[in-house]
């Protein structure tokens, strides 16, 4: 008995048993295979070259039933010497709830496999795994306690929608991940695993509605309307549940001959932001702006995937199913005294009032856990990052199969090449519980738990454990010890700087002039730096047979000769060296026959000395206007004005002007126009501006439909220029004397302002307001109001204002 003890205990650590999906390791940026079962794109730009899985062992513990006593059960395992009975309650701590959800158990081993990058984009994986799930969904705690302990009085068991289904399959995955896009701070990768599935095994019940009475006095079961489905390859007609799971027939069943097929598949993809890319970035062998291999270039990674896409199928040769309805009775002794294969089971369903339907569909149909993932992982500081993964069940559990429950977990972790450590923390939907873990990675070996304090606490509903290793081989920056970007594996000459195209060797030098035969010019006569490996003997860049003065130093643009006066003109060349000159002259000055400073090529006197200022003619006044051309050779004047003053600056010159102080128009020989002389128009324009200048109501603000008008009469002042202008504002009676006398002489202001910023001086522009003290309609009526709000403006010559 204590045999059966021990395969119970071990059914018990890992009763409730979840799969995990190593979160402390799983995360890491070198951990092989491991990343691909959450996203396959993870492969993709992978930081292994080459990695062989060896072996790895997940199994693990989680239910919404109740909590785990591990060290109740290891006492008494140990203390118990085939006396006393072992059973679930010894590891087990009951809640409350009716209904629940569990695993019982889970187990994954990865087996052997490999990852191989074949270049920055591609690369692909092989690997192999073994899964088992027992999987109790929606089902009935007093019918659990009764299938594992036996009953203690008498109950009913109810339970709708509920499914159990157990399976244990194997699985061969071909992966698949590339870089879709990449471009400066943005890359996209991509991946797809395909996977043959030999189911080695499955037994399923799912049942619609379960109402049954249990008598514990008779071991027996009462059923009522009851409808369930029953289905697995490991009992037959005629064969019994041993006999079916013999070592000799294990084999088969693992590769699917015997149980079940079917296809699964991964798909997923990566985007990664990556602001600090450039600092990654490096030429070698010839290519440039590669990345280097062995750094994490993200800031941020998102990550979605969705996993164990697929099913096993299970042909009816290899499987016993049935549908039971209706009522019946079950004795238990009955049951263990002639119940020996599923033909016996059939019968005695029957026999005892039971709807027992073996004609069911020729397969069975058993579901893989399909799920979303969705991840997100940002690089905090150097080795430093956390990670957020959110995992969301895609399965239908009211068919035959397994399925996850939903969970978010974040991961913080600190994460290098050779070492990594995980803290993931989740939040599980099976038990709305929290569960902590640890993942530690050394080189190839990791071990950890997503899922641990069942070890220091009883009020745990779960726990996880995984370990394994693999062998890898990282990916590196190819090494270059003399730094000229020739790796060292393909440097003909390591340790001396070179260049790729002589194979990271120095270029070759034929005449040992220290000037590399690829830059010289002249690569069989000894040379200079200067020019470029040719000769040059002055040392002036310039190549001594193309040098005019080999021996004299001079620039590139006269061929190497000096120029000491500096115009423009080899000294070799110029006839007067040390006098600048002109290329006609053969590099001596213009020619000068007056001798007035002014060269002959530009002097319009040459016979007579002159001035400068009138290109070599006499000038008197030294204005710039020639005497012969001056109408007042000894006073200076504008050449506009042919030479002569203008005082008043009224454009007539004084030698015309009758008025010299006085500006006036040139029609009236520089004098003021008469007052009777301002044109009819002009007044009448005056006279209208009083009633059409507009402002905004009860402001001094001009509307911007009035500056037309304005500018009008601003070309007047500047046609009438000895003439000033009245500015003044009045406005009609509504409102106070003393607000209306104000705004009247603001808006005078306003206008003056307006004309000034047009350009009109201000000692033009006289204000004055009078506010409604000046009516000439009546104020009574809107029509004469308006004509009493008004600007009025007068032009009067400047000496009556004097």
């Amino acid at each position: 008995m204590k045999k059966f003890y021990i395969a119970l205990l071990a059914i018990l650590i890992s009763v409730v048993a979840k799969a995990q999906r190593d979160f402390g390791i799983a995360t890491s940026n070198w951990c092989g295979t491991n990343s691909l079962y959450l996203n396959p794109a993870s492969i993709a730009d992978s930081r292994d070259r080459f990695s062989i899985d060896i072996l790895s062992v997940n199994i693990g513990a989680d239910n919404s039933l109740g909590t785990l006593n591990f060290q109740n059960g290891v006492n008494h395992l140990l203390n118990n010497n085939n006396n006393t009975g072992f059973n679930i309650d010894n590891v087990f701590n009951y809640s409350s709830k009716q209904q629940f959800n569990m695993f019982a158990p889970y187990a994954e081993i990865h087996g052997p496999g490999f990852m191989y990058r074949i270049n920055h984009k591609h690369s692909i994986a092989l690997t192999t795994r073994l899964r088992g799930f027992n999987q109790l969904n929606n089902f009935d705690q007093s019918l659990y306690r009764t299938i594992n302990n036996g009953g203690t009085g008498d109950y009913n068991l109810t339970s709708k929608n509920f499914n159990w289904t157990a399976q244990l399959w194997s699985e061969i995955g071909l992966s698949y991940g590339v870089v879709l896009y990449e471009k400066k701070k943005h890359l996209l990768k991509a991946g797809v695993t395909l996977r043959y599935l030999g189911g080695v095994g499955f037994l399923g019940v799912v049942g619609n509605n379960l109402n049954a009475h249990y008598y514990s006095a008779s071991d027996s079961l009462k059923a009522y309307e009851t409808n369930v489905k029953f289905a697995s390859n490991l009992v037959s007609s005629n064969t019994t549940l041993q006999n079916n799971l013999t070592t000799s027939d294990l084999l088969n069943r693992f590769l699917g001959s015997k149980g079940g097929s079917g296809v699964g598949a991964d798909i997923g993809v990566i985007y990664e932001y990556r602001p600090d890319i450039d600092k990654y970035k490096y030429d070698m062998d010839g290519k440039t702006g590669l990345t280097d291999p062995s750094k994490n270039t993200y800031l941020l990674r998102l990550s979605a995937s969705v996993t164990d896409i697929g099913f096993i199928k299970y042909t009816s040769a290899n499987v016993s199913a049935a549908n039971l309805n209706a009522n019946g009775y079950i004795s238990g002794n009955d049951v263990r005294q002639n119940v020996r294969t599923f033909e016996d089971f059939r019968n005695y369903a029957i026999n005892h009032g039971f709807t027992v339907d073996t004609n069911v569909a020729n397969t069975t149909t058993v579901h893989i856990p399909t799920a979303l993932l969705l991840g997100a992982d940002y690089h905090i500081w150097k080795g430093f990052y956390v990670n957020a993964t959110y995992i969301n069940n895609l399965v239908n559990r009211q068919a035959y199969g397994n399925s996850y429950y939903n969970q978010v977990t974040i991961t913080p972790r600190f994460d290098i090449r050779l070492f990594s450590i995980g803290l993931p923390v989740t939040y599980s939907a099976l038990a709305n519980d929290i569960k902590m873990g640890i993942g530690v990675r050394i080189a190839g070996f990791f071990f950890g738990s997503d899922d641990m304090l069942a070890l220091f606490s009883n009020n745990q509903y779960g726990f996880n454990f995984y370990v394994g290793g693999r062998v890898p081989f990282y990916k590196f920056k190819p090494r270059d010890r003399d730094h000229d970007n020739v790796s060292d594996r393909k440097d003909l000459c390591p340790d001396v700087p070179g260049t790729w195209e002589f194979h990271g060797c120095p270029d070759p030098d034929r005449d040992h002039d220290g000037i590399p035969d690829s830059l010289d010019k002249c690569p069989d006569v000894p040379g200079s730096p200067t020019a470029m490996g040719c000769p040059d003997r002055d040392r002036d860049s310039v190549a001594d047979d193309e040098d005019r003065c080999p021996d004299q130093p001079g620039p590139r643009s006269l061929k190497g000769c000096p120029d000491r006066d500096h115009d423009g003109i080899p000294d070799i060349d110029d006839a007067c060296p040390d006098v600048p000159g002109l290329a006609q002259f053969n590099g001596c000055p213009d020619p000068d026959k007056d001798h007035d400073g002014v060269p002959d090529s530009i002097d319009k006197c040459p016979d007579v000395p002159g001035s400068p200022t009138a290109f070599g003619c006499p000038d008197r006044d030294k204005d710039s206007v020639a005497d012969a051309e001056d109408r007042c050779p000894d006073q200076p004047g504008p050449r506009t004005l042919r030479g002569c003053p203008d005082r008043d600056h009224d454009g007539v010159p004084d030698i015309d002007d009758s008025c010299k102080d006085v500006p006036g128009p040139a029609s009236n020989h520089g004098c003021p126009v008469p007052v009777s002389e301002v044109k009819q128009e002009v007044k009448k324009r005056l006279a209208y501006a009083a009633t059409a200048i507009e402002f905004q109501t009860g402001k001094a603000i001009i509307e911007k439909t009035s500056y037309k008008l304005l500018d009008e009469i601003v070309g007047i002042l500047n046609e009438y220029t000895d003439y000033y202008m009245t500015i003044d504002g009045f406005t009609d009676n509504v409102g106070t004397s003393e607000k209306n006398l104000k705004l009247s002489k603001e808006r005078a202001d306003a206008v003056k302002i307006y004309f000034v910023s047009k350009g009109i001086s201000d000692k033009r522009l006289v204000t004055g307001g009078y506010g409604d003290t000046q009516p000439v309609a009546s104020n009574k009526t809107a029509e004469g109001r308006a004509k009493n709000r008004r600007v009025a403006l007068d032009l009067k010559l400047m000496d009556d204002k004097k």
